[in-house]
């Protein structure tokens, strides 16, 4: 069958509407796959993909297929809406509509044999499917692009690793910034395999396939054809309805993605706090951090990203809970599953903020060498009770905690005190010139494999997007 053309979406924001993603957030291409003008096209297209198979096998003519094709494509969700006004319901308002351009003969095949979740279910599916498809993926793509070329630019700047908000042990910016790569790779690829594992149906009222039997001698014949004129393949069981968990698990991967940048964007955030400035989110010409302190440049956009990814939280609790249909359905998704579309409008969203915010990071790496350098060597403890250790000592690691505490409270460098102290000194001398370098210099002796491991993760994940 001929490709869907989608109606082209508004140009303009529409700052009568209730939901911020119809103004303030909204987006041309999100608009093109999850506008409520496009979910009735996705409609209308099963429509079509009904009357094509109807003629397929023999149960009308080409040319009534043909008319209720054209009929379809004239139909504009305006319509269906005003249609709906008097039939109280969104499929026959639907049908309607395009039997009003429908020929004579081809009237009594508009819609015919199918229930309104055969097309619902199914156009829902080719909804999400292409979203996730032509939008979430690409923009993924796009991001995990971004954050590699940060991660190889910065592989062997140091800069002191965090745990609990303290000063851990040093790593490098880079080997921080492939975290995010190795984990929304991951991700993306997850949403690519459960995207392709997205199922249709066409199997009637409670899927046991009772009208198509009556006049079809294949009803799973028909609905594999009738699928494949869409690029889908038959839920291996439905009821009226597809069995939700398919679309479920690839929103509540949608979720995952979201929360993973909703960390990246508090590691951003927390990275630009006036006491630690070792990366700035850059400001364009013109733009205000506040409105009255005037000397302020907040971390809006990766704020935002946070923000963001709570509502596709709260969505995919919502899908979750429609995990649950009594029987072989129940209308208590019916308003509920309609917000689905947030999921990957928002993630949509957030990547497209996110990948331009890390575009355009400003690296402080004068501030990060600073940060390393605060507490006086202390971060090089854990070498030195492993050190300690090594040379015979049996309470390695309290004497380690003690000399550190020790050199934080004078402020005093950590190998300083080492050669202050009579217990400790006597294994100091037992240490290698090497070792000895780790503890007086722990920023450029003590990295581990944070460079390499950044090089191996760049490496991998430049090779998986080719």
């Amino acid at each position: 069958m001929k490709p869907l053309k989608l109606p082209t979406p508004s140009t303009k924001q529409d700052f009568s509407a209730l939901d911020p993603l119809d103004s303030r957030y909204y987006d041309e291409q999100v608009a093109t796959y999850l506008s409520e003008q496009s979910r009735i096209a996705y409609q209308a297209h099963v429509e079509v993909a009904l009357a094509e198979t109807l003629a397929e096998f023999g149960v009308c003519s080409k040319k009534i297929a043909r008319d209720i094709e054209a009929a379809a494509s004239k139909v504009t969700a305006a319509q269906v809406y005003r249609e709906e006004q008097s039939t109280k319901h969104d499929i026959k308002a639907l049908v309607n509509s395009i039997k009003k351009y429908a020929s004579k003969d081809a009237k009594p095949y508009v819609h015919f044999g199918a229930t309104s979740y055969d097309i619902i279910a199914t156009s829902q599916i080719l909804q999400m499917r292409d979203a996730a498809t032509f939008v979430v993926i690409p923009r993924l793509k796009q991001l995990i692009k971004t954050l590699l070329d940060l991660a190889e630019k910065y592989a062997d700047t140091t800069q002191i690793g965090r745990t609990h908000g303290q000063h851990g042990v040093p790593i490098t910016f880079g080997f921080a910034i492939a975290e995010y790569v190795s984990r929304l790779g991951t991700s993306m690829q997850a949403i690519e395999d459960l995207t392709n594992m997205l199922h249709g149906k066409f199997s009637g009222a409670v899927g046991s396939y009772n009208a198509l039997s009556t006049f079809i001698d294949d009803p799973l014949k028909f609905e594999t054809s009738l699928l494949a004129r869409l690029n889908l393949k038959p839920a291996p069981y439905s009821t009226q309805i597809i069995p939700p968990e398919g679309l479920v698990r690839l929103l509540d991967e949608m979720t995952i993605a979201a929360g993973i940048m909703g960390n990246l964007g508090h590691d951003m955030r927390h990275l630009q706090r006036t006491e630690i400035n070792e990366i700035r989110e850059q400001f364009a010409k013109g733009q205000t951090g506040s409105s009255t302190m005037a000397h302020k440049k907040n971390p809006i956009n990766f704020e935002n990203v946070v923000s963001l990814s709570k509502q596709v939280i709260a969505q995919s609790v919502n899908a979750n809970l429609n995990l649950s249909s009594e029987h072989q359905r129940d209308l208590t998704d019916s308003a509920s599953a309609r917000f689905y579309t947030i999921i990957p409008a928002c993630l949509a969203s957030m990547t497209s903020r996110l990948n331009r915010s890390m575009g355009k990071l400003e690296v402080d790496e004068e501030s990060m060498q600073k940060n390393l350098q605060m507490t006086g060597g202390a971060i090089a403890a854990e070498p030195l009770y492993l050190l300690l250790a090594k040379h015979g000592h049996t309470t390695a690691h309290e004497l380690s905690k003690s000399l550190a505490h020790k050199a934080i409270a004078e402020g005093k460098q950590l190998h300083e005190i080492i050669k202050t102290d009579k217990e400790a000194q006597k294994y100091w001398i037992k240490f290698s010139k090497k070792e000895q370098q780790i503890i007086i210099d722990p920023a450029q002796n003590y990295t581990g494999l944070a460079a390499k491991k950044t090089r191996l993760i760049i490496k991998h994940w430049r090779k998986q997007l080719r």
